[in-house]
């Protein structure tokens, strides 16, 4: 059977789709303790990367505007190739992450680099298990944002990629967008997922790191990000990583709307119990 490759997939990848499998292949030896930063999209993400990268973690390279990691598996594209078919698919991951892993340790040599390697991808704690599976010392940053300001967010893609994942039936408005009510639904149950996750499967190894809080304290917030990734930071360069924080103006942008009628008790419940009140 003929296989029809992309060409924007890198040549590793590309092999892999190919055929070339190592049925041996994990866990990880070249970087076994990565950093991954994750979310609900539009939290934050960036930022971190970008902190991270100040403070000396080689950071996956950017493959679009919003900063996600080029090396990234392409898990649909590996998961659904006829080719591979008869392998399983904890073999599959195996090799995307062994590509990976390389493609990690590449960049750092890149760099110029030493010491952790990471990357931002929004939808990384969809892949929670099978990450720490492979990484046995892999920790993962997980940021939230105030769900309300997030329901009347213009960023929609990921409610759009991965709402049947989760489980959430969305409704749209008469000119097609997700409505408040439908993002909240995916918000609420993507941040539950990735929790419940992150307590399964890396204990200890998970943070969760508030966008307000960040914003409105910088230098305490990132003080204990720094200490729970175990990353010796100087005072001065600290001061000087939480001086490139800014809190952005659509911080509180749900008081501007209608929320007491796009949202139900049962959401603010939901809300209230991941930390987040009105």
């Amino acid at each position: 059977m003929s296989t029809v490759l992309n060409d924007e997939l890198l040549p590793p990848y590309q092999r892999l789709i190919q055929g070339h499998i190592d049925v041996h292949a994990g866990p990880a030896e070249l970087i076994e303790d990565p950093i991954g930063v994750g979310a609900v999209g539009g939290s934050g993400t960036r930022l971190v990367a970008a902190l991270l990268a100040r403070a000396g973690v080689a950071m996956a390279s950017p493959i679009n505007k919003a900063g996600d990691a080029l090396e990234w598996p392409p898990y649909r594209k590996i998961l659904t190739q006829p080719l591979l078919e008869t392998f399983s698919r904890d073999t599959l991951l195996a090799n995307a992450y062994q590509v990976f892993e390389s493609l990690l340790a590449t960049r750092r040599q890149q760099l110029g680099l030493n010491g952790r390697a990471g990357w931002k991808v929004p939808g990384t704690f969809h892949w929670i298990a099978d990450l720490a599976r492979y990484f046995p010392r892999m920790q993962y940053v997980h940021l939230m944002r105030n769900g309300l300001d997030m329901a009347y967010s213009g960023n929609q893609v990921q409610a759009n990629n991965w709402s049947k994942a989760v489980g959430v039936e969305l409704t749209r408005d008469k000119g097609g967008r997700i409505t408040p009510g439908s993002v909240l639904d995916y918000w609420l149950t993507a941040n539950e997922v990735a929790l419940q996750s992150c307590d399964r499967h890396l204990a200890g190894r998970a943070y969760t790191l508030r966008f307000e809080q960040l914003c409105a304290a910088p230098a305490a917030e990132l003080a204990k990000l720094m200490e729970f990734l175990a990353l010796d930071i100087p005072t001065g360069e600290l001061d000087a990583m939480a001086a490139l924080v800014a809190p952005p103006a659509s911080i509180g942008r749900y008081l501007q709307a209608n929320w007491r009628e796009d949202f139900s008790a049962g959401q603010l419940d939901r809300l209230d119990r991941l930390g987040y009140q009105p």
